[in-house]
């Protein structure tokens, strides 16, 4: 404001100095100040300092005016900042009343910790429990049992449902196959090797085992009215390790037992095994017979058993499938038929390899061997179909590795309490 006041003040003096030139000039105009130049001049000299002295305040106007508009312009924010502040002075205010309040709290609740009540009686002393509130174990034991019980349930149910092995007689029986005995696990014979337990019929006559082969052996002799068609019997499996070589050999043995004259001929030509069981050299057998290396009787073995004969495999030959197709070995059968009472041969697998279908033609019956827990039942099926298409004499199958105990323990029991009776 002062500035603009002395601004004020030099515009007027300029004005006036103007005014007074203005007159002087006017006066030297008419004449009557001509003898004095010098007033004039000295008047035009003021003129000028104050002009300049006008320009600067000019100046200094314009930076104050800039000034002032600065200041303006933060003055005209200032609200908004103000507005913010006094809220935060406010929640600021709010926090500490907040806290004022908590701390008189907590003071107050130590001191009533600390204070002794005047007016509380005691009357009975607190009692240590005798059990635990929690965890109640009892309750834990039980939920733990339900849900271990819930899961083995469930475990075994998804097992037995996925689960396509055969396991009992009646899963033979529901895909409308004869099942003509079940020979339960033979003590001491591995999957794929021999053991010499593993000619139960001769070894322990009075064992489960040996009293399973004589029903199968009974049961094949009644399996069809004329028994002398039924003297030459092929036994097979779906696949290997299944224990077709041991229902051979045992069943064969419990012919012989009943003093019937039988002839076990070793007809897996791939992986013969009958000659390590009889402790036999594999050659010559029954491959040397047929090509015309050896007779008939220099084939034929004896063994520990009266009436029970044995004729090995022999060289193993390139083409084992066309040399037990060949007009030889339908002569051999013949032969050995009409000098035997019962003629029981092993052959391999019938789904592996097309041996056992040929000569499925060639006897007159075929047992089909399964394993439990091993066969598949669509293996077993597949098997039974085609000796089926072959227009073969299926005449059942063997369940082999039966558990006994635990599939029919009433049965074990009953056997075990004759035996032993008969024994005493």
């Amino acid at each position: 404001e002062s500035v603009k006041i002395k601004i004020a003040e030099y515009d007027k003096k300029i004005k006036d100095l103007k005014s007074k030139l203005d007159e002087k000039i006017k006066v030297l105009k008419a004449g009557i100040f001509a003898s004095s130049p010098e007033e004039v001049k000295s008047l035009s000299q003021k003129i000028i300092e104050e002009e300049i002295k006008n320009g600067s305040l000019r100046i200094k106007l314009k930076g104050l005016e800039d000034l002032v508009a600065k200041y303006e312009e933060r003055f005209n924010r200032l609200p908004k900042t103000s507005l913010d502040l006094a809220r935060f002075q406010r929640n600021r205010e709010s926090l500490e009343k907040l806290y004022t309040l908590v701390e008189e709290r907590y003071q107050e609740a130590l001191i009533n910790e600390q204070s002794q009540p005047g007016n509380v009686l005691v009357i009975d002393d607190a009692r240590r429990p005798m059990y635990p509130a929690k965890p109640n174990r009892p309750l834990i034991i039980l939920v733990g049992f339900l849900i271990g019980f819930g899961l083995a349930f469930a475990y075994v149910f998804t097992k037995n449902y996925f689960d396509n092995k055969i396991k009992t007689p009646e899963d033979i029986q529901k895909k409308n196959i004869n099942v003509l005995a079940w020979i339960p696990e033979i003590e001491g014979i591995s999957i794929n090797g021999t053991s010499k337990n593993e000619f139960v019929v001769a070894i322990t006559p009075d064992s489960i085992p040996s009293e399973s082969f004589r029903a199968l052996r009974t049961r094949v002799q009644f399996s069809r009215p004329d028994k002398e068609n039924l003297k030459t019997i092929l036994i097979t499996s779906p696949a290997p390790q299944e224990g077709k070589s041991t229902i051979a050999l045992n069943l064969a043995g419990s012919f012989a037992l009943a003093n019937k004259k039988t002839l076990l001929i070793d007809a897996d030509l791939r992986r013969p095994r009958l000659h390590k069981v009889f402790e036999k050299h594999k050659t010559p057998g029954l491959v040397d017979y047929l090509i015309g290396n050896n007779k008939l009787e220099e084939i034929i073995y004896n063994s520990k058993l009266e009436n029970l004969f044995l004729i090995t495999s022999g060289t193993i030959p390139p083409n084992p499938a066309e040399m037990l197709d060949s007009l030889e070995m339908i002569n051999f059968l013949s032969t050995v038929r009409e000098r035997f009472d019962y003629v029981i041969i092993d052959s391999p697998p019938i789904v592996a390899v097309t041996d056992a279908e040929i000569l499925a033609r060639k006897v007159d019956g075929t047992i089909l061997v399964c394993s439990a827990q091993i066969t598949e039942i669509e293996m077993l099926t597949r098997a039974a179909e085609l000796l089926r298409n072959d227009s073969s004499n299926l005449i059942g199958t063997v369940l082999n590795n039966f558990n006994v105990k635990a599939g029919y323990g009433s049965y074990y029991k009953y056997y075990y309490y004759y035996s032993t009776k008969t024994t005493n």
